[in-house]
């Protein structure tokens, strides 16, 4: 049997591996928009004087009838046909009288 001449191989993450990736802030992050008020440097969203967001975020998913539910449908001329004086005008055109009852 050859004997093994220098160092021993090295096997995973002995070798050097992959180095743990910064995240997030860490990372470098977004730089702040900022902008000088009063003679300071502030941050631009709170330049607006508005102050916080009072109960902002997500809203609740809504359920059901919140949705909009069922609508009554609409029958006849609500459903967009003629109008009582279109309805006159057009039978007045094919010669009939339409009389009210």
């Amino acid at each position: 049997m050859a004997m093994q001449k220098g160092k021993m191989k090295k096997k995973g993450m002995a070798k050097g591996g992959a180095a743990m990736k910064k995240k997030g802030m860490a990372k470098g992050g977004v730089k702040m928009p900022m902008v000088k008020k009063g003679g300071k440097m502030i941050p631009a969203f709170a330049a607006d004087g508005k102050g916080k967001m009072n109960k902002g975020g997500m809203t609740k998913k809504k359920k059901g009838m919140a949705k909009g539910g069922a609508t009554m449908k609409k029958k006849g001329y609500a459903a967009g046909g003629m109008s009582v004086g279109q309805l006159r005008s057009a039978a007045k055109a094919k010669g009939y009288k339409i009389m009210k009852g």
